[in-house]
């Protein structure tokens, strides 16, 4: 076995926790908790999967305290009775015996609770909402905020005998904390209000309670956003200062960022590069002498081991990489990299999921984030031939599963390379990350022996029948929506018009032919959603007038909450004409013509145009491969993907693994 990374899976200890690597899994809220606030069985999995694959420390999402007032998301574990201890026992229990540590984060959402479900006012410093539009709340007395942090500390100590071997406490994200010590949620005038000291005394009072009911030996980590990225706001400095007065009783310092408005920072867009926080756990780490956890989208080992191996930092926080691939650390360390399932932080089966979705958390990467690789244990009983035909991300996991079960498969796709959408779209610079996703499902197809894999073929139905299979899955993919509006067609792929889609835009950024600087050019990108907003995300910043036009009420329907505000954040910044309500009407070489929400009817040039009205469905050969099935005996075909409906990567992979597996369970070759 391999032993890489040596700093990285070296051991640290914090207040007699001996951890045996950097690596800690971020709390993260999954709405897998029970209605009433316990740990079912399935949350209890999920953390023992990650401890199995060698998590030096698990930190369990955030729990309330106080409980409805402070309570946040669909579903969140409790910790202000006594009866949640013995589930979380089971817990503590299922991570120690893997070797790892376990704690437990507590908190209290304050404003950023929703009346909707705690059915009172939310509480907070002041008045200010945690977001611009959110809940005016209401105020907490001295008394109210003895009684709180006294809620802390009685939560703290039923982590302690629940078995946890450290206790956060939340600082940071727009809770109830963060809104006492950042100048953006806190007003007030009295002694919880003004300079930093008194900004950070409830947070002091809530660490010395802590730390009454632990006692000495007990480490204590505070989460806060370092960087809050908004005005006015605290930044690095302002941190510094008001962390004199917390220092004391803290042994560990979990360095976030940002706060409701800047949540593309705290949740990290895609665009954002590996370890790109981990300047404020050196800030911290500089100034106090203590363990810090740099996070930031580290997905890949080797930055991880630089953070650890320069000084950056003590820690090295993973979230969402977890998520996708509970394996990461065993892999790092004992296997080939290339095997890891990296986070594409795209951010629509954890955020988008949880946040406004009220679902619990998923992930597009990785299809079952509860039993994982369980099903491999349960191989075919007979043989069986299946062909997949499409090579997008959809079919790829079929492919693989189908494979990793034990059927004899063939894998045939048109174009000449894999990945379909995920790559194409991959190519678009802040898009690249999106390339991890085909990338692993590649490297995991040609290490598998059964799976044959014919790139550049057509799937005729004489050579899908040749191939004799038990199951045929059809996932080809969807193409542009181009619906026949005056002049589009005519305008499309015509040396005397400049209008474009996506695609054209990705065949010039791999062929160079883009300018770094647009400064004076029009740009009118019709259609608001994902494609759409990438086509601005590209010209905006280049220096170009852009434009977005949109049929429906609003930009970006759909989206999660944090890939929705880094858009929006974009636009805003780089002053991009937002128009709603607006329906193309023609498409002529020069000029889009719309329909205004008044009913007038306009006429708009552009240097260039782009026409990003979604995806659709693409089946070509789903009717022929249809009728062979039928006329074959105990031969079944399936339609997957984007080939059934143009949706979502996660819809794809999804299918591509728990479709695959309950036809063939079905059909009667998986017991």
């Amino acid at each position: 076995m391999r032993n890489n990374f040596k700093n990285l899976f070296s051991p640290i200890t914090i207040r007699g926790m001996t951890l045996p690597n950097r690596v800690v899994m971020m709390p993260m809220g999954s709405d897998l908790a029970g209605h009433t606030g316990e740990l079912t069985d399935e949350h209890i999995k999920y953390y023992e999967k990650r401890a199995r694959g060698g998590t030096g420390l698990i930190i369990v999402e955030n729990v309330c305290v106080k409980y409805p007032e402070g309570s946040n998301g669909t579903t969140q574990l409790r910790m202000d009775k006594d009866c949640y201890i013995p589930r979380l026992l089971n817990l503590t229990e299922a991570v120690h015996k893997y070797g790892g540590k376990v704690g437990v984060q507590i908190n209290h959402a304050g404003a950023s609770a929703m009346s909707s479900r705690i059915g009172m006012q939310p509480v907070s410093a002041s008045t200010l909402p945690s977001k611009p539009g959110g809940e005016i709340p209401r105020p907490l007395s001295k008394e109210e905020l003895e009684s709180i942090a006294k809620d802390y500390g009685a939560a703290a100590r039923r982590a302690q005998i629940a078995g946890f071997d450290m206790v956060e406490i939340h600082a940071g994200h727009s809770y109830l904390i963060s809104q006492f010590l950042s100048p953006s949620m806190n007003d007030r005038t009295d002694e919880f209000g003004g300079s930093a000291e008194n900004r950070s005394r409830f947070c002091r009072m809530v660490i010395d309670e802590v730390r009454k009911a632990v006692g000495p030996r007990m480490p204590i980590s505070l989460r806060l956003s370092v960087d809050e990225l908004v005005d006015p706001g605290n930044h690095v400095e302002d941190t510094l200062e008001y962390l004199e007065f917390l220092n004391d009783e803290v042994d560990m310092f979990d360095t976030s960022s940002a706060l409701n408005p800047t949540i593309q920072y705290q949740i990290d867009a895609n665009w954002l590069p590996d370890g790109w926080r981990a300047y404020m756990a050196k800030a911290v780490q500089d100034k106090f002498h203590k363990p810090c956890i740099a996070i930031g989208n580290i997905r890949d080992p080797q930055v991880a081991e630089d953070i650890i191996a320069n000084g950056t930092a003590d820690l090295i926080g993973i979230g969402r990489g977890l998520i996708a691939d509970p394996e990461w650390c065993n892999k790092a360390k004992y296997g080939d990299v290339n095997t890891i399932r990296k986070c594409i932080s795209c951010n629509i089966g954890c955020v988008g999921n949880r946040i406004g979705g009220n679902r619990p958390l998923r992930c597009t990467v990785n299809p079952d984030i509860i039993n994982g690789e369980e099903y491999k244990k349960h191989p075919i009983n007979k043989p069986c031939k299946v062909v997949v035909v499409g090579g997008g991300t959809a079919g790829l996991e079929a492919a693989c599963t189908a494979a990793e079960v034990g059927c004899d498969v063939t894998l045939i796709e048109k174009k000449e390379y894999l990945g379909g959408l995920s790559t194409e779209i991959s190519k678009i610079p802040d898009k690249k990350r999106l390339y991890d996703l085909p990338k692993y499902l590649i490297y995991r197809a040609e290490h598998l022996d059964n799976l044959k894999i014919m790139t550049g073929t057509d799937a005729t139905a004489d050579l899908v029948a040749s191939l004799q299979p038990d199951l045929i899955v059809n996932s080809t993919g969807s193409v542009a929506l181009l619906p026949p509006i005056k002049g589009l067609h005519d305008c499309l792929n015509n040396a005397d018009a400049d209008v474009y889609t996506v695609f054209d835009l990705i065949e010039k950024i791999e062929k160079k032919e883009c300018p770094e600087s647009f400064e004076g050019k029009k740009v009118i990108v019709i259609g608001g959603g994902a494609v759409g907003l990438d086509v601005v995300e590209f010209f905006a910043p280049k220096g170009a007038d852009v434009s977005i036009i949109e049929m429906m009420p609003i930009i970006g329907n759909g989206l999660d909450a944090s890939s929705k505000a880094s858009t929006t954040a974009c636009m805003v910044k780089h002053g991009v004409h937002q128009l709603t309500k607006t329906a193309l009407q023609e498409v002529r070489p020069h000029s889009f013509v719309v329909k205004t929400p008044e009913g007038e009817i306009v006429e708009m040039p552009f240097d260039l145009g782009f026409i990003c009205l979604g995806m659709r469905a693409n089946a070509p050969v789903l009717a022929d491969l249809t009728a062979l099935a039928d006329s074959l005996p105990a031969t079944e075909l399936i339609n997957i993907g984007d080939s059934v409906l143009a949706r979502r990567i996660i819809d794809g992979t999804w299918a591509g693994r728990h479709q695959v597996l309950g036809t063939l369970e079905r059909m009667g070759f998986i017991d």
